[in-house]
Formats: structure tokens, C-alpha cells, sequence
């Protein structure tokens, strides 16, 4: 593991309860949006008989100190909602980018607008989370008990359909997992709400029913991580007609599971409703088939996984070496990062390699992926470099390298994988690191700065290339018990030194 970088700048602030999960809004990136878990005391007011925790989803400023763009710009108004339950896992839509999803430990995905304006006068920006509905995930069990949503990831279609600004909803999915032990699929229409100038930003609020809920695989245990890999985007196969999602899990049990569901049923949205609200004649029914479970490779719960982009890997020399495979990276509690291949025809999953970290790998998030040429004697190489962001627990935050090596000629046996520790952050954090975002401040995929490249004093001369300046990102991390939230910044020199 990495020594801990003791010369990484940062700023701190403290919350008001016990932050679990962060999200920094891709379309407007000086915001963050908090989620929190707080346990209720024995003489704390409750909402309820029988509530047992509290939560609130706070919308902050992604940097810990304001600073006026312009003369007489006042602080923004920020938002916050309050939950009788705790707020455990946040997501923006991959493809509609203000739509907030929040799963909560009453069993339910709340679903809102984030919405930034200006005020009359243009002084002060506005921030709101508009809420659009909910939907339960999951029922009480025979005792009563409740059970939490402990992660959920978005599908990444949406289609919107209906009477814009009237009647238009948009119809997503995501998959789940429950504090039960379940690997949900849930698919349903959403209030395409944009703006307050919609008339049914000012109705009540209601509960959304699914047009599908299924369980696809459960585990002995609770369930804490799930994700999605659709293989008929992956395949470089193109005589490969047919498409499958993968539901992958991990849970207390050690396992990491996987199904498959049939991609038709999770299009398969009433085309003609024009309700968000689906009656229960509508539903669709998921076609499930398990694939396998895998209780050996992992000592510890399953919590975290990362599916990255496809590639093709050679085990040898020759084409008929060569395979489709999407690379699998796994965290877990027994203190490793493990990296698996999943076999594009087959979908089994084939165990790399695995670093240890010093602390549990709770969430991972993909920064960057690249590839640069490199020579190692005489033989030619070529690297491919995936770069993580890692909340480690008590360990604090991490960023970590992936790299695939791949020989351009000569007689090597076939790729090889490596997982590299490049720094590790823990600045004021006294106690669990659950979660961590990014943003991208400059550079960009191919290097060149995103900013523009005229300095101060002078223009760039004509024809001379610009500068090339290192991806920079501006990363926040959160501990939970001491309420912790750092900014710091992380460059990644290794790009532009070796592309």
C-alpha cells in the first residue's frame, strides 16, 4: 500500500450528521449533494413509534469556502430535505444528469429534480431538490421488519413519452440490494419534471408504483453492493444478434453472484400510459437466469463492485487466443482490491489478481481511463491504465492505477495485470471514509487542457502547440462518525509524463 501523502493541501468541514454517501452533480459541478445515516437516540423526538434512524439529503458547494464570481454575488441558497429514515446510497441518472435517485432504509428509492437558478435581482443562485415520487423496493418481512436499501445502480436508458409539462413521464430501471439479502430489479415511470414552472412541481407528492419489481438472486446474508454490466454493448462480436444484462451482487456471505435478466422485459414499458402511476395489470414480467456464485474468492463481505470498459486480452500468441472480456474490479471488507475477467460469451469470471489496502474497500469510482506505449528492453508494450478512486474505511481515501500490459510483438504468454497504489489520503478524517467523488478541473482525455491555454502577459504564438497540462481533479472525501467532509486535489502527472 501507498504511504499516506502527508503534503496534499485540503480544506475541511463538519456537518451535522454522519455523511455515507456524496454525489457531485455532473451538470453543474460546484455542487455536491450529501446523503446522511444517523442513528436516533433514546431521548431524541421521533416521527414514529418504533423509528430508529434519521437522515437528510444537504446540497453543499463542492469547495468548503465561497468566493464571488463578480461584485456584490451573495452565497447560494442551499437545499436540504429531511428523511424520518436514513439516506444510504445517491445517484444521478447516466443519462438525464439532474435526476437524483436515493435509496433509503425504509425500504424505498425516492427520485428528485436538482434544479440551480438565479434569484430576481440575479445576486444569489437558488438550489432546490424537487421531489418527483418514490417507490418501494422491497416488503416488510413476517415480523414486521423493515428492510433497508443499501445500494442501487441506474439503468442507463431513459425514455420520456406524454404530454410535455402536462402529463410526460420517463420511463427508467435500476437494480437494488436489501438489507434482506436480495438483488432486486425494479423498472418504472418517473414525473419528467424539469423546472418549477412545471404545475405539478406544486402538487402533492406520491408514491410511484413499479411496473416490474423482481427479485433476481438473494444472498444468505445482507446484500450491500450491485451492479450492471449489459454484454450486447460490450461484445466486439458482430455477428452477435443478441443482447443480456448481468445483475452482479456482493453481500455479508462472501459471494458475488450473477444473473442474467432478458433485455425485453426491461424495455417492455407501456408505450401508451401517460401516468406516472402504473396499475398492476401492466406489470412485466423479468426473464431470470442465474449464472453462478462465487463464495471462494473473497474472505470477507462483498461490497463494492466496478465493472470497467470491455477489451480484448490475449492468452497467447495466434487470433484463436485472443477473448472479449470486461474487466470486474471488487472490493471488499477482508482489506483487498481483486480483479476479475468476465468472458463475454460464457460470462464466467475469471480471478487476475488482488492488492491489499489496509482497510475495507467500501466504495469505488473510475476517474480516467487511458493507454500509453512504453518500451521494457526490447520488447514493445503497450498499457492500458484505469484510474480509481477508493473509500478505504478506516484506511481514508485512496486513488489506485489498474493497468493491462499487452506485448506488440514478440512471444509473451498473453496480457498481465497489475493494481498499483499511487496515493493515499486521510487529512482530518478521525473515523470511516464511506464515500468519495470527483470532478475533472483540467485536462482532458487526450491530454490537452480544457482551460484555455493563454497565459498571463502574452498570447500563444501561432503554431506552437499548447502546453499539455495533467488531468487535475478536485476530490471530496467523507468520514462518517467524526461528520468530516475534505476538498483536496489530486494531478496525474504519469499521463502527461508518459503519453
Amino acid at each position: 500500500m501507498a504511504a499516506v501523502s502527508e503534503d496534499i493541501e485540503y480544506t475541511s468541514r463538519t456537518t451535522d450528521q454522519e455523511v455515507d454517501t456524496v454525489a457531485i452533480c455532473p451538470s453543474h459541478p460546484d455542487y455536491m449533494i450529501i446523503g446522511t445515516y444517523s442513528l436516533l437516540k433514546k431521548d431524541e423526538p421521533s416521527d414514529y413509534t418504533g423509528q430508529t434512524r434519521r437522515g437528510s439529503l444537504q446540497i453543499m458547494t463542492v469547495m468548503s469556502t465561497f468566493k464571488p464570481r463578480y461584485a456584490g454575488m451573495l452565497p447560494p441558497s442551499l437545499d436540504r430535505v429531511d428523511f424520518p429514515c436514513a439516506v444510504l446510497d445517491i445517484h444521478f441518472h447516466p443519462s438525464d444528469s439532474t435526476l437524483l435517485g436515493v435509496a433509503t432504509s425504509n425500504a424505498t428509492v425516492h427520485f428528485f429534480r436538482f434544479i440551480v437558478h438565479g434569484d430576481v435581482l440575479g445576486r444569489r443562485v437558488i438550489t432546490k431538490l424537487l421531489p418527483l415520487g418514490s417507490v418501494v423496493v422491497a416488503e416488510n418481512d413476517e415480523h414486521g421488519l423493515v428492510p433497508l436499501v443499501t445500494q442501487f445502480t441506474w439503468f442507463p436508458e431513459a425514455r420520456s413519452h406524454g404530454v410535455v409539462g402536462i402529463s410526460d413521464v420517463t420511463d427508467v430501471g435500476f437494480a437494488a440490494t436489501t438489507s434482506f439479502g436480495d438483488a432486486r430489479v425494479v423498472t418504472l415511470a418517473v414525473p419528467s419534471i424539469k423546472d418549477l414552472y412545471d404545475e405539478r412541481a406544486h402538487q402533492p407528492v406520491q408514491q410511484l408504483a413499479p411496473s416490474s419489481n423482481e427479485v433476481v438472486h438473494k444472498h444468505e446474508l445482507e446484500a450491500w453492493t450491485v451492479a450492471v454490466i449489459d454484454f450486447g454493448a460490450t461484445s466486439a462480436d458482430e455477428n452477435r444478434n443478441s443482447t443480456s444484462r448481468v445483475i452482479l451482487s456482493g453481500g455479508d456471505d462472501s459471494a458475488l453472484i450473477a444473473s442474467t435478466v432478458s433485455p425485453t422485459a426491461i424495455a417492455a414499458y407501456p408505450s401508451a400510459s401517460t401516468s406516472a402511476s402504473l396499475s398492476s395489470c401492466d406489470a412485466a414480467s423479468l426473464d431470470v437466469m442465474p449464472l453462478w456464485k462465487d463464495r471462494r474468492s473473497h474472505t470477507a463481505g462483498v461490497v463494492a463492485i466496478l465493472p470497467l470498459s470491455p477489451v480484448t486480452v490475449r492468452n497467447g500468441n495466434g487470433v484463436q487466443n485472443r477473448k472479449d472480456i470486461v474487466p470486474l474490479v471488487t472490493g471488499s471488507y477482508d482489506e483487498f482490491i481483486r480483479l476479475f475477467e468476465i468472458d463475454t460469451k460464457t460470462y464466467r469470471a475469471g480471478f487476475r489478481t488482488k492488492l491489499r489496502l489496509d482497510g475495507g474497500v467500501w466504495r469505488l469510482k473510475v476517474l480516467d481511463q487511458y493507454s500509453v506505449p512504453s518500451q521494457e528492453g526490447q520488447g514493445q508494450k503497450s498499457q492500458h491504465h484505469t484510474l480509481i478512486l477508493a473509500s478505504l474505511m478506516h484506511a481514508g481515501a485512496a486513488i489506485i492505477r489498474i493497468t493491462r500490459t499487452t506485448a506488440v510483438s514478440g512471444s509473451s504468454p498473453g496480457d498481465s495485470w497489475t493494481i498499483t497504489p499511487v496515493t493515499t489520503f486521510r487529512g482530518s478524517h478521525e473515523s470511516m471514509v464511506y464515500c468519495c467523488d470527483a470532478r475533472l478541473d483540467t485536462g482532458s482525455a487526450n491530454g490537452s487542457s480544457q482551460r484555455s491555454q493563454i497565459q498571463e502577459g502574452g498570447e500563444q504564438a501561432r503554431g506552437e502547440s499548447p502546453a499539455k497540462v495533467a488531468p487535475e481533479y478536485t476530490i471530496v472525501s467523507t468520514s462518517f462518525y467524526d461528520m468530516k467532509i475534505c476538498t483536496w486535489k489530486f494531478a496525474d502527472d504519469f499521463k502527461i509524463q508518459h503519453q
